[in-house]
């Protein structure tokens, strides 16, 4: 039994490999417009006659340059604008063509300021009803009563030990419907809380 050896193809005479071959040639050889000659003549650009010294100048000088911005609407001239514009009668009021004063929004005034009007007797029925009645007086309606911070009711008094165990059991309802990826979550929040108590 003869066996024969059929010789191999060259590698350029595939006419697959051709075109490819073609193409990538082409690039190799093809120049660029921007070449580094051509780029560096490019670069070479004499600066505006505003940035140089005048012919009446000879000492040094500020040269202001300021960049672009958007326009103000007070900048554009009364000659330019539509004669229904609401512009011209806000400048014949004006002379220097700036809005008044009283044209000018109100200036924003911090209202959140702190506020110590609760005697010792409001301090006391706050206390009375909330360990009256937890469910209806809650820290937020007590707060729009007298007119304070819920804060401020949570330290001058605290739940009644019924309203607790009501919510320690919602909380406990809520809880049971927690996932395992959920109820993890929320143990590695509680130990992350722990190590910032430590400083860690």
């Amino acid at each position: 039994m003869t066996t024969s050896i059929v010789p191999r193809r060259p590698f350029l005479t595939l006419p697959f490999l051709l075109p490819s071959w073609c193409e990538s040639a082409a690039l190799v050889f093809r120049r660029n417009q921007s070449s580094y000659r051509r780029t560096k003549q490019r670069l070479r650009v004499k600066p505006d006659a505003s940035f140089g010294p005048s012919a009446n100048q000879t000492h040094d000088h500020i040269i202001y340059n300021p960049p672009s911005s958007a326009p103000s609407v007070y900048h554009t001239p009364t000659k330019f604008l539509p004669p229904d514009d609401v512009r011209r009668t806000l400048r014949s009021d004006s002379p220097s063509g700036e809005p008044k004063e009283q044209d000018l929004p109100p200036v924003f005034k911090k209202t959140d300021e702190k506020k110590y009007h609760l005697t010792p007797a409001d301090i006391e029925e706050i206390r009375k009803l909330r360990l009256s009645d937890p469910m209806t007086w809650s820290r937020w309606k007590l707060a729009r009563r007298f007119d304070c911070s819920p804060l401020f009711i949570a330290m001058v008094c605290e739940a009644s030990p019924q309203k607790k165990e009501i919510q320690k059991q919602v909380l406990e309802a809520v809880q049971s419907r927690w996932g395992v990826k959920r109820r993890m979550a929320r143990e590695d929040r509680q130990l992350r809380k722990e190590a910032w108590g430590r400083d860690e």
